[in-house]
Parts: C-alpha cells; sequence; structure tokens
C-alpha cells in the first residue's frame, strides 16, 4: 500500500474499498496460494528432528523420497562376514556368520582392557550403580546410547557419519554388571528405565515369592527330590541376586550418563549435517524456489486484481450494447478496447508489479529460511508455513518503510504505514487461521472453495476496519500529530535551508528589479522566443526589437550590414 499523507484519507469509499481487498485477498492469500504451494507438515527441508520424529512412527511428516530411500539403503545392522575371495562364510552348523563391527571395534577392546586393570585394582567406576565395582563383580562394556540404536538412528544416516564410530567413542563406553548390560540391550535409556528395569524387578521379586512358596512344600526324601530343591534354591538365590543388582542402579547417574553420552553424539551428528553441502544445498534450494513462488503469487494477484477492475467497468457496457443495436463490427471493437485498456492499466501498474515481485521474493526466501531454522529444534505444522510467508510479506514491506522511508514522510505518517502493513499481515493470517477451520468443517462439494471465499471476506472486513481506525479514528489523529512533531536533526536542518533557499531566491529577484529595473518575466518570455525560432533573419529581428526597447547604444547600426561590415573593419 502505497504511502500518504494524513489528508490524503479525509474521504473514504466504502464500497470501493471493500471491492479492491477482497479482491486482492481472493487472487493471493486465498487463491493463487493454494495453487502455488503445498504446504507440509515438517516443511521442505529435512532436518534431523523431523527424519527422528518419523523414524519413531509419525509418517505424517513430509520426508523426501531421496532420504527414505538413503535409509532403507543404510545396511544391516550386522553384515554378512566375507572371506577374502569375497565369498559368504559359514559356520560349523551352515549357518551365515555376521560381522558384528562393534564388538570388534578397536576402541571397544581397548576401553574393555583398560577397564579390566582398573577392576582389578579396585578402581573402575560404575556410573550406572555410582560405586567403584568388585574385583569379582562379573563386568561387560555397555554402549550406553546403544550400538543398534546408532545404527538405525534416521539422525546418523542423514548427517552420513558412521554408526560404528559414533557408538564407539570414549564418551559412550560404561561398564557395569553384566546383568545390568544383558538386561539394558538395545533399549534406549529411558525405556530402559521407565519400563524394562521396574517390570523386571516386580517380576523377578514375584517369581521370588512363588518359587519360595513352592520350596516351603517340597519333599526331600530321595536324592532326587533334594536335587529339586537345591536347583530352586539356587534359582531363587540367583533372582535375589539380580534383584539386588537392579536395585543397587542409580537411576539420576544412569540418566545423567545418557545425557553426557548424547550430548557428544548429537552434536556430532548436527554439526556434521547443519554445515554440509547437502543442507545448504537443499535449503537454498527450497528457499529460492519459495521465494519465486511467492513473488509470482504477489505479481501475478495484482495483475490478475487490476485486469478485474478494468473488467468490471467494460463488463456492463458490452451488456449495454447486447441489449442495443448489436453488431459483430461494435463488440469486436469494444473487446479490443477493453483488451487496450488492460494492456495500459497494467503498463501504469509495471513499476509496482516488479517491486510486488521483488518484495514478496525476499518474504517467500525468509519464511522458508524461517520455517527449516524452526523445524530443527520442532516439527513445524502446515499452518506454520502459511502463517510465516504471510507475516513475513508484512516485515519485509515494512521494514522497507522503516529503513528507506522512499516516500520521505515524517514520523507520523510513517508509524501510520508500518501500523497499518503490519496490522494487514494480522488479518491475513486470522484469515488463514479461519480458513484452515472452515477447510476442515466445510468437507462438502465446493467446500474448500466457499471456505477460501468466506475467509477473503473476513480478511476484507478485518484490514478494512483496521485501516479505517488507523486513518479517521480522532484518537489515532492525534497520535500520528504528536509524532510528526519530532524531526530528525537532519530533516530540520534540511528544512532549515529550504527556508533559506526559497527567502535568497526571492530577494535576489526584487534587488535585480531594483537595482537594474528588470523584469524576470519579460526576460523569461524573450529567451523562450530565441530558443522557439529556427531562423537567424527572425532572432535578428528580435534582437533589433529588444535593443530599440531597451535603449541600447551600438557601435554600429543595428539592422544595417553596411554599418556592421565598416565597424568589423575598424578592429582590424
Amino acid at each position: 500500500m502505497s504511502a500518504t499523507s494524513t489528508s490524503a484519507h479525509a474521504t473514504f469509499q466504502l464500497t470501493e474499498e471493500l471491492n479492491k481487498t477482497i479482491i486482492q485477498s481472493l487472487v493471493s492469500s486465498f487463491g493463487l496460494d493454494f495453487l502455488l504451494f503445498e504446504d507440509k507438515k515438517g516443511g521442505e527441508v529435512a532436518t534431523i528432528h523431523n527424519v527422528r520424529k518419523y523414524q519413531s512412527g509419525e509418517t505424517d511428516i513430509h520426508i523426501s523420497e531421496q532420504v527414505k530411500q538413503e535409509y532403507k539403503n543404510q545396511g544391516a545392522y550386522k553384515a554378512t562376514k566375507l572371506d577374502a575371495n569375497g565369498n559368504k562364510v559359514f559356520n560349523s552348523k551352515g549357518n551365515i556368520v555376521k560381522d558384528d563391527r562393534n564388538h570388534t571395534n578397536i576402541e571397544y577392546k581397548n576401553r574393555g582392557s583398560v577397564d579390566k586393570k582398573l577392576q582389578q585394582e579396585g578402581q573402575l567406576y560404575d556410573a550406572y550403580r555410582d560405586q567403584n565395582m568388585a574385583k569379582n563383580d562379573n563386568r561387560q562394556l555397555d554402549h550406553i546410547i546403544s550400538s543398534h540404536e546408532a545404527h538405525n538412528d534416521a539422525g546418523r544416516v542423514l548427517s552420513g557419519l558412521d554408526g560404528v564410530k559414533l557408538a564407539n567413542q570414549s564418551s559412550n563406553f560404561q561398564s557395569t554388571h553384566s546383568y545390568i548390560n544383558n538386561l539394558k540391550s538395545a533399549h534406549s535409556m529411558d525405556a530402559f528405565l521407565n519400563d524394562v528395569l521396574p517390570r523386571t524387578v516386580q517380576s523377578k521379586k514375584t517369581l521370588i515369592k512363588t518359587n519360595q512358596a513352592k520350596l516351603a512344600g517340597m519333599p526331600e526324601n530321595t536324592p532326587l527330590q533334594r536335587h529339586k530343591k537345591r536347583k530352586l534354591e539356587n534359582s531363587i538365590a540367583k533372582d535375589k541376586g539380580h534383584v539386588e543388582v537392579l536395585e543397587s542402579i542409580n537411576t539420576d547417574k544412569m540418566r545423567e550418563a545418557d545425557k553426557q553420552a548424547r550430548q557428544q553424539y548429537d552434536g556430532q551428528i548436527n554439526a556434521k549435517y547443519y554445515t554440509s553441502s547437502k543442507f545448504f544445498k537443499s535449503t537454498g534450494y527450497e528457499s529460492v524456489k519459495s521465494g519465486l513462488k511467492m513473488g509470482i503469487r504477489q505479481a501475478l494477484g495484482m495483475i490478475l486484481a487490476e485486469v478485474w477492475f478494468e473488467l468490471k467497468e467494460h463488463i456492463p457496457e458490452l451488456y449495454k450494447d447486447s441489449q442495443g443495436n448489436f453488431t459483430l463490427d461494435r463488440f469486436l471493437n469494444r473487446l479490443k478496447k477493453m483488451a487496450t485498456d488492460i494492456w495500459t492499466r497494467i503498463k501504469t501498474r509495471f513499476k509496482d508489479i516488479l517491486t510486488e515481485f521483488k518484495d514478496g521474493a525476499i518474504g517467500g526466501v525468509l519464511s522458508s529460511l524461517t520455517s527449516t531454522v524452526m523445524n530443527i529444534f520442532f516439527t513445524t505444522q502446515k499452518l506454520i508455513g502459511k502463517l510465516l510467508r504471510e507475516t513475513w510479506n508484512s516485515l519485509v514491506s515494512a521494514a522497507k518503510i522503516v529503513f528507506f522511508n522512499p516516500e520521505k514522510l515524517s514520523t507520523g505518517d510513517l508509524a501510520r504505514e508500518v501500523s497499518r502493513i503490519l496490522s494487514t499481515g494480522v488479518a491475513v493470517a486470522m484469515g488463514v487461521i479461519l480458513n484452515q477451520h472452515l477447510a476442515t468443517v466445510m468437507t462438502f462439494p465446493l467446500g474448500s472453495e466457499l471456505a477460501a471465499f468466506v475467509s477473503a471476506i473476513t480478511t476484507g472486513l478485518m484490514t478494512l476496519g483496521i485501516t479505517y481506525f488507523l486513518d479517521h479514528s480522532e484518537m489515532m489523529q492525534k497520535v500520528w500529530d504528536f509524532l510528526n512533531q519530532f524531526k530528525s536533526e537532519a530533516r530540520q536542518t534540511l528544512e532549515y535551508f529550504q527556508k533559506v533557499n526559497t527567502e535568497l531566491d526571492r530577494y535576489l529577484v526584487e534587488l535585480a528589479q531594483i537595482e537594474f529595473h528588470f523584469n524576470t518575466q519579460d526576460m523569461m518570455r524573450f529567451t523562450d522566443s530565441l530558443v522557439a525560432i529556427n531562423s537567424e533573419y527572425e532572432k535578428g529581428l528580435i534582437l533589433t526589437l529588444e535593443i530599440k526597447k531597451r535603449n541600447i547604444e551600438l557601435p554600429f547600426e543595428s539592422g544595417n550590414i553596411d554599418s556592421t561590415r565598416n565597424w568589423l573593419k575598424s578592429l582590424c
């Protein structure tokens, strides 16, 4: 919306303004937008957060086919072991041997050797139980983030990092009791502590009670009966030992160990992916594409609106002609004139159309970048993409006025224009939310089109109401007038020199008239006459008349060629 002074808004044509606002909303925000854009949950650019959400079961998140194929083709957790000739290796039972790269990893083996020595010295700290391990404890080296989880992590696959290297680094190792390690297995820390651990302890305790009751009633008359009783006693003792080990777990320490391991793990994945050319190319491509679409939407929306405004004026005339003495030639001429007027109208607004395209493109790029950044931390819904586009479209226009002030508005007028632009953006955003709600309710045929129409009318009414309030409210006029009192030092200096220049021009004109009896109007007419005439003869006549009028004395007779030649000879 072009900037105008307060006085320019003295009159307000309600019907005309409402018509313009609704048409512009229909052809841009609620018309072309749904043709050019297909908003998706999670945006267009793949992020670590979103691919993990998709992996966890949120299949409505948009993930490109390329990313899906990368994850699908990552390979098995334990690959088939091959001999030197590339042939599959089979064990003695005829089964294919799997290559467990994680438990044969050199870092894993080295850490196991170090921890073994520390255990024998009584210095091996078990963070899971917040105590040093005893020399006779059955020790195992646990991957805090399981190697299975690292291999199947969609975020890790997206970053392109090796799962074996990520899982087998010092920050992801923790020696603990073998039973804890075996029970934890491939579970995540949250799943283990929240589900597996309490469920196992409860089932073990229940089993112990059952077996103890069974033990109390077992006979021991024969050797076989005594053997069965000892076997059950050993089972009870073993289960008690397991419960004791599990109850010795310090859940806070265990979570802290997991937190530190994941910070290191996620930091490496994020740093790798978000600084990669893969991410920048995808982000750049989607941003440019969104910018072009948004620019086209804004420019095409303005063109279509101008076409409609012109058609609205010509269609009644066409109808009137058809009701009277209709002729094909007259009808075609009317169509020709209509097409010419449309083209003329569009050409007149060509500069504005380019500006709309540029501002829309900038807004589209910024909205795409914003959406991508937001999806790094959380998954955005479809509605967010639309709201971001409309918000940035308004912010770009407002920023351009604030920082460049092309119309050189005073403080109050500038504040009014910025408020109008931002409030229009809010109105459009509210219309978008309404449209989203109506689209879910109006599921009948043409329901989506009706929802868009109702949303456009609502947006137009809100925009019109806010605009009228900003331009015609007595309270707001006082605000703008108050702000207009504040001028920058540069503005005050400029206005001062403008006044000085005006006074100086007036003084020089008066001085010329007083000192030289010089009439500036007569001199202007005289110079205009000389400029307008091409003939040297006619210019000579005008000069002769002016010399006689001014009583100017010449060393020769004006208009006499012989006199002029004699004077020139006397100069030699």
